[in-house]
C-alpha cells in the first residue's frame, strides 16, 4: 500500500498485513490534516496498491528515537486557542486571493468573546500572549482597545481597509481556569469600524490530556509525562513534519484513576507531539473508489466542453446528445474528475482553469466553448448555513469596486479580459431546474423564430439611455420589428405592464439600458419575481441587461434577475447576458452595440459576447459580464 496527499507520499502503517491480505480487522493508519482554503476544508488522501515493500508495510511503525542522554523536561508548554469566526462576507474588500469572510463587527459597542482555558500552569515560566488580527472596513484611522477579563492589555492601531495584527503580552495572573473574556472596543467613534479576522490566546498548558488527546511541544532530549488519559494503550507520534510522522516510544503507567505516558522529545530542536488513545482516533469523512479520468491526454477532442456537477450530468447528457445531432463534438465532464486530476482531489476553480489550459495546448481538437452546469457561490464552505449552492465554482476576482464572479476567467487564458474559450453557465441548483433549462434550450432550437426586438431604457440622467437604445435599432437584422419601452414616457406601473406583456408575447431580443441591482431594474419595472412567473413558453428571447449586478448569481441570499430568467419554469429567456459587478454606464454602450451586431450576423452567443467585449475599454466590464446560457446557442 502507498498513500499520497497533494502529490507527495505520506507515511502509513498497515496492521495485520503479515499474511499479505487486508481483512476486516486489519487497519491502515496515518496522520491526516484537513485543508483551509476558500473552497474546501477537506483534503483527499490517495491510497494505491503496488510498489516495493517497506518496513511500514509489515505493520511496524517507523520510530523517532532520542539517542542521547535525557533530562527532566518542562512542566508546561505554549498552547494556543484560536477564534477565527467566518460569519460575514465583505464583498467590498479587494484583497486578491485571500478570504473575504470575517467575524463580527468591531465598533464603539464592545465585542466580546469567551475563551475557555484549562490545565493552566500555576507557576508558568513566562507571560501569556494574545494575538489579535482585525480587518478594516471604514476609511481613516482605527484604534481598538483590547481587554482580557476587564483589564486593558493594549491597543490595535491601523488605517483604512488594511488588515492589522498585534501581539499583546498578558500577565498569567490575569487568566484563570474556565471562561476568560476578550473584549474589543473601537475608540475612534462611529467611523471607526473593523471586523474580527482572528484572535489567538497562547498560555502555558500543563502536560495533561483533555478528552484523551493532547497536542503539545517538547524540547529535544527532555522527558515529560503526559497524564489524564482514561484508558490504554496510549499512542504518541511526532507530527512536526505532517508528511513524515514518526511514532515516539513511551512508558505507560497508571496515575491514580487515569493513565499517563512518559516520553522524550526526539529532536532535533523542539518537536510537536500528538498523544491520544483509540477512543479519539478519527476515521475518514468518506472512502470511495476512484475511477480515473484522462482529461490531460492529448487524444481528447471536442469543440464544446460541458462541466457539470454529478447531480446535473443526466440533463447535460441530453443537451450533449442534441448538440452532437447538430454537428458539434462535445466532451461531458464530471467536475469531481477535474478536482481529482488537476488539484489532487481538492475543490478549486483552478482545476477547471487547468483543464482549459491543457485542452487548448494538448488536445487533438482544442475546445472553443465551455458550458458550466450548476450554480456557484461566494460561500463554497457554507459558512452562512444555507446548504450546498456551490456546485460548479466560479472565480472571484477584484474589480475597482468589489470582489465578484468572473466566469470568463476560465476561458481568458491570456488575461486580456476577452475569453479565447467562450463561456456560459446554467445556473441551476436542483436536478429539476437542470431539466427545465435544458428542455428550454432544445425547445428553442425547435421553435419558429420571433421577429421583435424589445428595447427598454431607463430615464436619462448621467447617460442618455433612451438615445443609446434608439440607436441600437440601426444594427438589428433587416425586417426585425422593434418595440421601445422607455421609463420616462409613463409611470413605473404602466412601464412594467407593457414590458411583461411584451415578454409574454415572445420576442427575439429584450435589451435594457439603465440602472439596476441584483434583482431589479430601476423603478421595479422588472424584477426577479416577475421573471420567474413569465408564461412565454418556448418563445424565448435573449435578454441583454446593460446595468449593474443583474448577474450577481453567486449570492446565497437572493436570486439574481439573470438566474430567475434562466430558471423560469413556464418561459423566461433562452439566455441572459448580465454583469456580476458595478461599473459606469457609459462604458457599456459600445459593447452593447457590438453585441447586437454579432447577434444580427448569426454568430453563436459565445462568439457574439466575445466580439462585444473587444470594444469595451474597461477591464471590469470585460471580466464581469457573464453569459447565462449555452454559448453554442445561435439566435434564429
Amino acid at each position: 500500500m502507498r498513500l499520497y496527499a497533494d502529490g507527495r507520499e505520506v507515511l502509513l502503517v498497515v496492521t495485520g498485513a503479515q499474511d499479505g491480505r487486508l481483512e476486516p480487522r486489519d487497519t491502515i493508519e496515518f496522520y491526516g490534516v484537513g485543508l483551509d482554503t476558500p473552497w474546501t476544508d477537506t483534503r483527499t488522501y490517495w491510497l494505491v496498491a503496488g510498489g516495493q515493500a517497506s518496513a511500514r508495510d509489515r505493520g511496524e511503525p517507523e520510530k523517532a528515537q532520542w539517542t542521547g542522554r535525557t533530562q527532566a523536561g518542562p512542566a508546561s508548554f505554549p498552547y494556543t486557542i484560536t477564534w477565527q469566526p467566518r460569519e460575514l462576507y465583505f464583498a467590498a474588500l479587494r484583497n486578491g486571493e485571500a478570504d473575504n469572510f470575517f467575524g463580527p463587527v468591531v465598533s464603539s459597542w464592545p465585542t466580546e468573546q469567551p475563551f475557555t482555558l484549562s490545565n493552566l500552569d500555576p507557576t508558568p515560566p513566562g507571560a501569556a500572549q494574545l494575538d489579535v488580527t482585525l480587518q478594516g472596513v471604514t476609511d481613516g484611522p482605527h484604534a481598538v482597545d483590547v481587554q482580557v477579563n476587564g483589564m486593558s492589555v493594549g491597543t490595535v492601531t491601523f488605517d483604512g481597509q488594511a488588515q492589522s495584527r498585534a501581539s499583546l503580552s498578558v500577565s498569567s495572573s490575569q487568566l484563570h481556569a474556565g471562561a476568560n473574556l476578550v473584549t474589543l472596543t473601537a475608540l475612534g467613534g462611529d467611523l471607526d469600524v473593523s471586523l474580527v479576522a482572528t484572535v489567538r490566546v497562547t498560555y502555558w498548558h500543563t502536560y495533561q490530556a483533555e478528552e484523551d488527546v493532547l497536542r503539545g511541544s517538547v524540547p529535544a532530549g527532555q522527558e515529560v509525562t503526559i497524564g489524564g488519559f482514561s484508558t490504554r494503550p496510549i499512542y504518541v507520534v511526532d507530527v512536526t513534519e505532517p508528511d513524515a510522522v514518526r511514532a515516539v516510544p513511551g512508558q505507560v503507567k497508571r496515575q491514580g484513576s487515569s493513565f499517563a505516558v512518559t516520553v522524550a522529545g526526539p529532536g532535533p530542536g523542539t518537536r510537536t507531539l500528538l498523544a491520544f488513545t483509540d477512543r479519539v482516533a478519527a476515521t475518514p469523512a468518506k472512502v470511495q473508489v476512484n475511477q480515473p479520468s484522462r482529461w490531460q491526454s492529448g487524444t481528447n477532442r471536442a469543440q464544446v466542453v460541458m462541466i457539470g456537477h454529478p447531480a446535473f450530468l443526466p440533463s447535460l447528457a441530453t443537451l450533449k446528445a442534441w448538440r452532437e445531432q447538430q454537428g458539434w463534438t462535445v466532451a461531458l465532464i464530471d467536475v469531481e474528475d477535474l478536482y481529482d486530476e488537476f488539484t489532487f482531489g481538492a475543490k478549486s476553480p483552478w482545476a477547471l482553469r487547468a483543464l482549459m489550459q491543457t485542452a487548448r495546448a494538448r488536445w487533438a481538437q482544442p475546445p472553443s466553448f465551455l458550458l458550466l452546469g450548476g450554480d456557484a457561490s461566494f460561500d463554497p464552505r457554507d459558512f452562512q448555513a444555507m446548504g450546498e449552492t456551490d456546485f460548479v465554482p466560479t472565480k472571484l476576482i477584484d474589480t475597482d469596486m468589489m470582489e465578484t464572479a468572473s466566469d470568463d476567467w476560465f476561458g481568458d487564458l491570456n488575461g486580456d479580459g476577452v475569453a479565447e474559450i467562450a463561456v456560459g453557465r446554467l445556473s441551476v441548483r436542483t436536478a429539476e431546474e437542470a431539466t427545465t433549462v435544458v428542455q428550454k434550450l432544445i425547445g428553442y432550437d425547435q421553435t419558429s423564430a420571433a421577429r421583435t426586438a424589445v428595447l427598454v431604457a431607463d430615464t436619462p440622467d448621467s447617460l442618455d439611455f433612451e438615445g443609446a437604445s434608439t440607436r441600437l435599432a440601426e444594427v438589428l437584422p433587416n425586417g426585425m420589428a422593434t418595440q421601445a419601452i422607455y421609463r420616462s414616457q409613463s409611470d413605473d406601473a404602466t412601464t412594467r405592464g407593457s414590458l411583461l406583456a411584451a415578454l409574454n408575447s415572445g420576442a427575439w431580443l429584450v435589451n435594457y439600458l439603465g440602472h439596476g441591482s441584483v434583482e431589479v431594474w430601476r423603478g421595479e419595472v422588472f424584477t426577479s419575481l416577475d421573471a420567474s412567473t413569465l408564461t412565454n413558453g418556448l418563445r424565448l428571447p435573449f435578454v441583454a441587461t446593460m446595468t449593474c449586478l443583474n448577474g450577481f448569481f453567486h449570492d446565497v441570499w437572493t436570486e439574481s434577475l439573470a438566474e430567475a430568467l434562466q430558471r423560469a419554469p413556464q418561459g423566461g429567456a433562452v439566455a441572459v447576458w448580465a454583469s456580476s459587478s458595478l461599473s459606469e454606464a457609459a462604458e457599456q454602450v459600445d459593447m452593447n452595440r457590438k453585441l447586437l451586431q454579432g447577434l444580427s450576423a448569426r454568430l453563436t452567443l459565445g462568439e457574439a459576447v466575445a466580439q462585444a467585449k473587444t470594444v469595451a475599454r474597461d477591464q471590469n466590464v470585460r471580466r464581469t459580464w457573464i453569459l447565462f446560457g449555452d454559448p453554442t446557442t445561435r439566435l434564429k
